[in-house]
């Protein structure tokens, strides 16, 4: 009900805390950047343990929009809802404060988030005792493009605890991936750009796996561009990798023999939930 929902404002900083109270839980339900930094993440944190790392902008993707300037008002836990079900929210009990980290300083942040009296399943996603995790994986890479030729995303950005997965890895037991959506922050120095992403399973390449060319991710080309603030994203149908599954990740750039790109600058960023195997 309207009477229950608060709003909490930060005209600039890199930490917020919704803090506990007694006899009540906190549900967050919206969360907006008016001034979104790039190639930035935050830390959400229920009580003493982290439930998700989300980005907020890399390169030509946005996933916080300024307050009130997503299509339909829809902020990035909005379309979480969407994409994995109606009942994924942060949520604390009245013992629990959430605090959102931010590893770059942003300003103008608006949590929009529901105080009441109801009790709080700490088993389900996104609470603290969950057995699962949403993942928003980012996955950069380690070196400067600074020639034309293949480069692998083999460095992760990723919370202590959640899976860590990389160009060649395998996946461990007892573990599964279902793989929602994908997003790339792709970047442009002078015509030095990435082209193509290059994405398998074992050896499956998706998108092109007949002829291996991959998909464009060229800055204004950008096939899997994340824009909140238009409804733009990659849905796929549900991918499921599992235990022993091999995933590799890599992209294609090309280099203007001038301009090159750091190393950190782009990102792939796999949408999804780490499960238990049942």
């Amino acid at each position: 009900m309207a009477e229950n929902i608060r709003y909490k404002y930060v005209s600039s900083g890199s930490s917020v805390t919704i803090p506990a109270r007694v006899g009540y839980r906190h549900r967050i339900l919206e969360l907006y950047i008016d001034s979104p930094a790039n190639n930035s993440y935050f830390d959400v944190y229920v009580g003493s343990r982290i439930v998700g790392r989300f980005p907020v902008k890399w390169g030509d993707s946005l996933f916080v929009a300024p307050n009130n300037s997503s299509l339909n008002n829809q902020s990035l836990f909005g379309f979480i809802r969407s994409l994995f079900g109606n009942d994924y929210y942060i949520e604390g009990d009245a013992s629990e404060d959430i605090t959102f980290n931010f590893s770059n300083s942003q300003s103008g942040i608006h949590i929009y988030y529901q105080e009441d009296t109801d009790t709080v399943d700490k088993t389900k996603p996104l609470r603290s005792l969950s057995p699962s995790r949403v993942l928003f994986h980012i996955l950069t890479h380690s070196k400067t493009i600074s020639a034309s030729g293949n480069y692998s995303l083999d460095t992760p950005i990723i919370p202590t605890g959640f899976l860590s997965i990389a160009d060649g890895s395998v996946f461990p037991s007892n573990t599964q991936w279902v793989v929602k959506a994908l997003a790339f922050g792709s970047a442009q120095n002078g015509s030095t750009t990435p082209t193509a992403l290059h994405i398998w399973r074992d050896n499956y390449e998706y998108f092109t796996p007949y002829d291996h060319t991959g998909v464009s991710v060229k800055y204004g080309q950008n096939f899997l561009v994340f824009d909140i603030t238009r409804g733009d994203f990659f849905d796929i149908p549900d991918v499921t990798f599992q235990a022993g599954n091999k995933i590799s990740v890599n992209i294609d750039a090309t280099y203007d023999s001038t301009n090159s790109i750091s190393a950190g600058t782009l990102a792939l960023i796999i949408i999804g939930e780490q499960k238990p195997m049942t």
